[in-house]
């Protein structure tokens, strides 16, 4: 007799549905994306070792310079028109002489190409290859001109990165709570480019919805949590020097409207005697006087008058 079919009859096991494999891949592309973002973030990205990168006052001015930076000679180089653009727009070539001037608020200095001396508001200084030439163009130590712009300079050679801070510059250091990782952008998912030790210190720069814009001491700049950090120290604050205004009897009237001062060394020879007037009858502050039409000459000779007059703390109206 043929056996009845059992009532019971054992269900097939279904085979998973086509969403279920949609499901369970989309599952495992999202953990290895994670894994993937994960590993980014704490991999530190690689630098531009080769080029030297230059901050100044905690911006990266690398990208705007019109030449690179030059290390030669135990000495960093910036172009002449990197100089002009960045450090001071007045910084003048004598054709005749071929001396280069340049000026900061209270110092001026001049050098020429292949001159050992670097002279600083008359003083002269024995430091070699302050001016060069490379690949057809001129580029000046700025290595050797902290006393001239008052500046701290520091090259690091490790990041290969040059730092330029104004000594008239807000200067903020705070100290790592922990080892923190710093990150390239102020976003959720950045990259790491440098890594601080609990207790080392970093320089402060700004903030924003609690994220700090910092400095490593590689000078590289990068975000990190302002909880990381503890320990703010005011090295500096922004120092803006006010100008006073003179009376009648404080102020040396000196008129330059028919002197030569068509050349820097004649210019100087004024300078130097107004300087001397002033100091001999007691006056702060100096009234120049200029009659003739406007030129080139009296606009350099008003460029390099103040810096003279006001390291000495006499005020210039000019």
């Amino acid at each position: 007799m043929t056996k009845k079919n059992s009532k019971h009859i054992k269900k097939k096991n279904k085979k998973p549905s086509n969403k279920s494999y949609k499901k369970i891949a989309f599952v495992v592309l999202l953990m290895i994306l994670i894994i993937i973002i994960i590993k980014i973030q704490n991999t530190p990205k690689k630098l531009d070792y080769e080029n030297t990168q230059i901050i100044l006052n905690n911006e990266n001015i690398t990208s705007n310079l019109q030449d690179p930076i030059l290390e030669e000679n135990g000495k960093t180089y910036m172009s002449f028109h990197d100089v002009q653009s960045f450090l001071d727009n007045t910084i003048y070539q004598e054709e005749e002489t071929g001396l280069i001037i340049t000026t900061s608020d209270k110092k001026i200095a001049t050098f020429k190409k292949d001159d050992d001396n670097i002279t600083i508001n008359g003083s002269n200084q024995k430091i070699k290859n302050v001016y060069i030439q490379k690949n057809e163009k001129n580029y000046i130590a700025i290595s050797e001109l902290e006393n001239v712009y008052n500046y701290d300079f520091e090259y690091i050679e490790e990041s290969n990165i040059v730092t330029i801070d104004y000594l008239n510059k807000e200067f903020i250091k705070a100290y790592a709570k922990k080892d923190i990782k710093i990150k390239q952008e102020n976003k959720a998912f950045s990259s790491i480019v440098d890594r601080v030790e609990k207790g080392n210190w970093l320089i402060y720069i700004s903030e924003e919805d609690e994220t700090a814009k910092v400095r490593t001491q590689n000078g590289i700049i990068g975000y990190v949590n302002k909880k990381m950090l503890d320990n703010f120290v005011t090295e500096r604050d922004n120092f803006y020097e006010e100008n006073k205004e003179a009376t009648t009897q404080e102020t040396l009237e000196y008129d330059i409207s028919q002197k030569d001062i068509s050349t820097f060394e004649k210019r100087m020879d004024i300078i130097n005697l107004i300087l001397q007037a002033a100091i001999k009858n007691d006056k702060m502050n100096v009234k120049i006087i200029y009659n003739e039409t406007i030129n080139f000459e009296y606009e350099r000779f008003k460029i390099e008058v103040v810096p003279i007059l006001k390291e000495c703390g006499i005020t210039v109206n000019i």
